[in-house]
């Protein structure tokens, strides 16, 4: 059992998309697994053996294991066969927390809005017994979705990781590969820190809900954003 289940289409995805909010959640002690659909195989830079070692690398920083489930690159759908591989994955990993990418919008890359549909049902159907009756069902608690850097700021929920910024960019640094293309690294500091900005902190990332969330204490959403 495993605290956060991350899943992302590509092997930076997660690193660029929840990065910060894993070392966070990693350095407080919970555990991490991750999850690539793909290896990234057909993108400009980098073998599929390189992006394997590049994820790797990045996730033994905050000492969580990654998987590598066997989807094609560009050629990720919402199938059932889909789910049922992503829900063998949950069900072997029984995460308490699944974090995907933006299911919704205009995204650059289609591999990411399926990759979150397929997750959100996968979700669901991981507690369908009669679905792989041979693995025990499990439940998970929650998903929330990390956005696309065009939805940045239309986030639910802002997770102060100022404190965690250096693990977060040498996570980055491991995809050295994908950096070769453009400077993802800085894209992804300069949004951190606009959204830090709304909540008075040096860096943020945003998560997004798919559905109503029960809160306890109502106290727990009492830090809203700073009306700049």
């Amino acid at each position: 059992m495993v605290d956060i289940l991350a899943i992302g289409a590509h092997p930076d995805d997660i690193e660029f998309g929840c990065g910060g909010i894993l070392a966070k959640a990693a350095a407080e002690g919970k555990s991490v697994a991750l999850v690539d659909l793909t290896l990234g195989e057909k993108g400009t830079h980098g073998t599929p053996e390189v992006r394997r070692e590049e994820g790797r690398q990045a996730a033994a920083l905050i000492q969580a294991e990654r998987i590598v489930l066997d989807f094609d690159d560009c050629q990720i759908f919402d199938t059932y066969e889909g789910r049922l591989q992503l829900v063998k994955a949950i069900r072997e990993l029984q995460p308490r927390l699944v974090l995907a990418p933006f299911w919704n919008g205009e995204q650059n890359h289609p591999d990411h809005i399926a990759c979150g549909q397929m997750v959100r049902y996968a979700c669901r159907y991981a507690r369908f017994a009669k679905i792989l009756p041979d693995i025990p069902i499990h439940r998970v608690e929650g998903i929330l979705h990390y956005p696309h850097w065009s939805y940045a700021e239309k986030v639910d929920f802002l997770i102060d990781v100022s404190g965690h910024v250096e693990v977060w960019k040498q996570m980055i640094a491991c995809h050295h590969s994908q950096l070769r293309t453009l400077p993802y690294q800085d894209w992804c500091l300069r949004i951190a820190s606009r959204l830090g900005l709304m909540i008075g902190k040096t860096y943020a990332q945003g998560l997004v809900k798919g559905n109503p969330l029960e809160v306890d204490d109502v106290m727990h959403l009492s830090k809203g954003t700073i009306e700049l």
